[in-house]
């Protein structure tokens, strides 16, 4: 089990990062603090193999609690997750070791995908280990790129360019009802396109939880969708 440690100062998202953790297989939260100095004590813990931490945190900076934790040698990892884009942020976070750097909004896909692709680092990390293991996982290959001709039945060329083009037209994130007014496409035929979307990972998608009602989902184009767009 990979215990992952959240240090976070808004309280509701420190409860989806733990629903998240809660929903995939072999992690577990065994900590939540909302500030670098308790955040310092808890990477210390012995029973923390992973933190997740957010870069602004009340008046100061994660980054420094992330520094802190290396000038320590505390045997911990970092993912850090933040609304922070700026190039000097990820330079950072590289060069002191994180091991995955999520921009907030972020799909529990990604989420996982971070996870889980940690959970391999840490497998092999923990034998002997070939070089076709390692550049499965530092040197992915890339996603093959979708061809129309491969396109299932009741899925058109016409209509994905439709839909693709107001994603890239509107860019940001965009609910199914805002997709299916500026498509002109109907709810239900909409839905079996952002299936097929996802399956193939044309598109991310982002889910917004309020405190009343149901959760809303957004999409967007991801890399992959970009890059498939003139195949269309």
């Amino acid at each position: 089990m990979i215990r992952i440690a959240i240090i976070e100062d808004e309280p509701l998202i420190s409860k989806f990062h733990q629903k998240y953790i809660e929903k995939i297989d072999g992690f577990c939260c065994v900590g939540i603090v909302e500030t670098v100095e308790e955040g310092i004590g808890l990477a210390r813990q012995p029973n923390v193999d992973l933190i997740l931490l957010d870069v602004y945190l009340q008046q100061k900076n994660g980054l420094d609690l992330l520094k802190q934790i290396r000038l320590e040698e505390i045997n911990v990892d970092v993912i850090l997750i933040t609304s922070a884009n700026d190039q000097q942020s990820l330079k950072t976070g590289y060069r002191y070791g994180v091991v995955d750097y999520l921009l907030k909004p972020f799909t529990f896909e990604r989420f996982q995908e971070s996870l889980l692709r940690y959970k391999q680092t840490v497998r092999l990390a923990e034998g002997k280990v070939h070089q076709a293991e390692v550049d499965r996982l530092f040197h992915p290959r890339e996603q093959p790129v979708l061809k129309p001709e491969d396109l299932p039945k009741g899925i058109t060329k016409e209509t994905c360019r439709n839909i693709l083009a107001v994603m890239v037209e509107h860019e940001g994130w965009l609910s199914a009802a805002d997709l299916s007014s500026y498509a002109k496409i109907s709810h239900v035929s909409l839905r079996k396109y952002l299936r097929f979307f996802e399956e193939k990972k044309l598109l991310e998608k982002n889910v917004m939880y309020h405190h009343f009602g149901r959760p809303l989902q957004q999409y967007k184009l991801s890399r992959i969708g970009k890059d498939n767009l003139q195949q269309f």
